[in-house]
């Protein structure tokens, strides 16, 4: 009978597959399926055996696989297909820290083992009723906490009873879904959108324009990175970038 695999010679071999696939992964590029499929199971790996705060973790998760973010001007059409010399350069760098990131993820699980979830005690509810001795854990790319503060977001947006209101509110409903951003840029993005939306339920003349431009760039810049959703968050980028033109226009 063969003996069975530990936690850690299991995490040592998923990882080191990841690692042996990635020479193949560096021939593709930032859009192509193949490269998605094996970003995000290698994710999720790291995420499992390292722990979604691992430093490991976080570095492959923040690695960007792209060139720098172009902000697209309005009525411009760029083919989904399309991808620049930057965007092939910044894939190979990302490539290259992904590789380094992964032997050191195997050293790590080597000197020290594999990550153990600890269970977190719930406080007792008022009012004498019994509480579980342990909490639910959420797993994905939106934590819990994060995913009540994005759903506090979009209903709050939702008064705004106007075209725009409803593309900002569609736009943080997607973005949500992007396997691109992390929990940070997504809460950052959350809190930007919210900002314009505000903005926007205001008349032109009583409207903060600096505040405007400011949170329509980072919302243009935020949508860049989620490429995994690029075509459908492109339908709703003409009202932001509407948005900007329209303060550049007011604060010269």
């Amino acid at each position: 009978m063969l003996e069975e695999e530990s936690p850690q010679q299991k995490a040592i071999r998923l990882l080191n597959r990841q690692l042996g696939e990635l020479q193949t992964v560096r021939s593709l590029n930032h859009k192509c399926p193949d490269f998605k499929a094996w970003r995000d199971t290698t994710r999720g790996i790291l995420e499992m055996f390292l722990g979604p705060e691992s430093h490991h973790t976080a570095r492959f998760r923040d690695t960007r696989f792209f060139g720098p973010t172009r902000i697209i001007p309005y009525g411009v059409y760029v083919p989904g297909d399309y991808v620049s010399k930057e965007d092939l350069h910044g894939f190979r760098t990302g490539c290259e820290t992904a590789d380094a990131t992964l032997r050191a993820a195997i050293r790590y699980v080597e000197d020290f083992g594999v990550y153990v979830e600890q269970p977190k005690p719930v406080t007792a509810r008022r009012g004498g009723g019994r509480a579980s001795g342990m909490s639910q854990n959420f797993h994905g790319p939106v934590n819990l906490n994060q995913a009540i503060a994005t759903g506090s977001a979009i209903q709050r947006i939702g008064h705004v009873g106007n075209k725009t209101g409803t593309d900002l509110k569609e736009m943080l409903y997607l973005l949500q879904q992007s396997q691109d951003l992390t929990p940070r840029q997504l809460k950052e993005g959350a809190a930007d959108i919210e900002a314009l939306a505000a903005e926007v339920e205001k008349p032109e003349d009583e409207r903060n324009w600096r505040s405007v431009l400011e949170c329509g760039q980072r919302v243009l810049e935020l949508a860049g990175k989620a490429v995994d959703l690029g075509a459908k968050l492109g339908l709703h980028l003409p009202a932001v970038a509407g948005l900007v033109d329209k303060a550049k226009h007011c604060l010269k």
